[in-house]
């Protein structure tokens, strides 16, 4: 056995036998939850793209299915997961943030082609909470991804381009989270 792992052993049986010497057992979710804060719990910035959260059915504004998304709180109420698996059976994830340091929400995407999206900034219009990418190899190109609820169960999803810098914007895509029933 290998010295660190001596050490290793060594260290959890003090942690154990101290828990326990005063005849009292603490619990071991107890010895967790006092070393896991949760500091995005209670930030209301943290929360406001939570309309996002859930499963969903994914079409067309017409109503053609194109894939399902789930969507779901991760680390601590910090992030928003997205799993999404496009109707032809592609996958790709989405992490999205609330960065406090620029007061901006982030999304970083990822699918299994191997494509990259980073959304580095933010804003929000009303309900509307719409990110922007540039790219970086022609100044004049930008994204921008707008998540728009339409009701409580309803999410709209609009993916535009612009060639001139945001005079005008071409639609990539146009898709509607319909909430599927719990």
């Amino acid at each position: 056995m290998s010295r660190v792992s001596k050490l290793l052993i060594a260290l959890f049986a003090i942690t154990v036998g101290s828990s326990t010497m005063s005849g009292q057992t603490v619990p071991a979710t107890a010895a967790v939850s006092a070393r896991a804060p949760t500091p995005c719990a209670n930030e209301p910035e943290r929360h406001r793209f939570d309309f996002w959260i859930g499963e969903w059915s994914v079409t067309t504004k017409g109503g053609s299915p194109v894939g399902s998304s789930v969507i779901q709180s991760v680390s601590g109420g910090c992030a928003l997961l997205e799993n999404w698996t496009g109707l032809n059976g592609g996958h790709g994830k989405s992490l999205n943030a609330y960065n406090s340091l620029i007061h901006a929400w982030q999304q970083y995407w990822i699918g299994q082609d191997g494509a990259v999206s980073e959304f580095r900034s933010s804003e929000f219009d009303g309900k509307s909470l719409t990110f922007f990418n540039k790219d970086n190899a022609k100044a004049s190109s930008i994204g921008r991804l707008s998540f728009t609820p339409q009701d409580s169960a309803t999410v709209r999803q609009l993916s535009e381009t612009s060639s001139d810098g945001g005079k005008t914007w071409t639609t990539q895509y146009d898709f509607y989270y319909h909430r599927k029933a719990n």
